[in-house]
């Protein structure tokens, strides 16, 4: 097979982390097959696989555009491509190949704060529900997103397939006493403290991680909180929360962390907490577990089918509750050796030479689906 691979948000985090992973997992376990990485200008070097039959080709496309619609086919065509996946839902609407999309969650629609734009959650419904309708097999990250899905796109379930995306296999737990020294001396961070990794957007709860780690402190807990991860219009905000709560010097803002210190970050951490109200999947609290570190969880969304028993669960919008569990973790030595066994456990369910399978065949699947000759056209 000939297969494209819609790569222009390789740059996002998260998304992007996905994108690498995945199809270089793909490559590996196919190399019978060729590959069209469409990446945006300045990612040819995102990949380890450039020198296999893979062929890059960047592009200045933007995403929800009319130029990818007219574009795009354009390229498939003109590469003689078999199949295209899109790892994030925008597919040609003029389809001139069989096409597998992948729908993370639907988080603009169950989370509208996150999208004020009443246009852009019109648009967005929109192509999603044209790509659920055109393209022959659709992926998503977890059963809790299906059921989004489902629910918010009344989709056909049974076009839809959970394929688990794995962990890096450059996150693990870091050793060396020198690099994690270096990782906090960079970041800021003088002693034994709480992380959370994740951009600023109202549903991560970063406001309600600063009230539990507030009433963490008051009840006896000592420390730092690291909030590591762009901020944007959120910094001033979540400062100005945590002068207000009186914990301004018990909290670093470590901004963008470099994919290259995230492990140290990690296993540098005494607890790491995921106070998320809507989470499709959750690839930070698996990231932790490959790091040793044990996991003070949301209730919410997707995250007990990710984690399972490998965390203590709390309210996240309860901070009298999250910190409690903060201060469990924090202190019961038993409960946290427990913990950490229960984490490396669990993330070994999710691996991306499993998702790599299982996506291959999803492939064998939408190209043996008959194509309609009016997508040529």
């Amino acid at each position: 097979m000939r297969i494209a691979f819609d790569l222009r948000r390789i740059k996002n985090p998260g998304i992007g982390r996905y994108m690498k992973c995945l199809v270089e997992e793909v490559v590996l376990q196919a190399p019978q097959n060729d590959y069209l990485l469409i990446l945006p200008p300045d990612a040819e070097e995102t990949f380890s696989v450039a020198d296999r039959n893979t062929t890059i080709l960047t592009s200045t496309m933007k995403y929800y555009s009319i130029q990818e619609q007219i574009q795009l086919p354009g390229i498939l065509r003109r590469h003689k491509i078999d199949l295209l996946h899109s790892p994030h839902f925008m597919m040609p609407l003029l389809r001139p190949c069989p096409c597998v999309v992948t729908i993370h969650d639907v988080i603009y629609l169950a989370c509208k704060e996150d999208l004020y734009s009443q246009l852009g959650r019109l648009y967005y419904r929109g192509m999603m529900s044209a790509s659920l309708r055109l393209a022959d097999r659709v992926i998503t990250d977890s059963e809790f997103s299906r059921g989004e899905i489902v629910r918010y796109l009344h989709a056909d379930p049974s076009k839809i397939e959970v394929i688990y995306p794995g962990v890096a296999k450059g996150i693990r737990q870091v050793a060396d006493a020198s690099r994690l020294r270096a990782v906090r001396s960079k970041y800021g961070i003088s002693g034994q403290f709480i992380l959370y990794t994740g951009i600023y957007k109202p549903r991560k709860n970063h406001a309600g991680l600063l009230r539990a780690f507030q009433r963490f402190l008051i009840t006896g807990g000592s420390g730092q909180l690291v909030i590591a991860g762009p901020m944007n219009e959120g910094g001033s905000i979540l400062k100005g929360l945590a002068l207000d709560l009186g914990i301004e010097k018990q909290v670093v803002f470590a901004g963008f962390v470099d994919d290259l210190d995230l492990p140290a970050l990690y296993s540098a951490a005494h607890v790491y907490a995921c106070p998320s109200l809507y989470e499709g999947f959750g690839f930070t609290v698996l990231e932790a577990m490959a790091c040793d570190v044990p996991v003070v969880c949301s209730t919410a969304a997707s995250l007990p089918e990710v984690v399972t028993q490998a965390a203590i669960y709390a309210d996240p919008r309860n901070p009298e509750e999250f910190a409690q569990a903060l201060h469990r973790v924090s202190f019961d030595s038993d409960l946290r050796r427990q913990l950490i066994e229960n984490g490396r456990n669990n993330f070994q369910r999710f691996k991306w030479e499993t998702a790599a399978k299982q996506t291959l065949a999803i492939y064998e699947e939408a190209i043996r689906t008959p194509f309609p000759k009016a997508a040529y056209a």
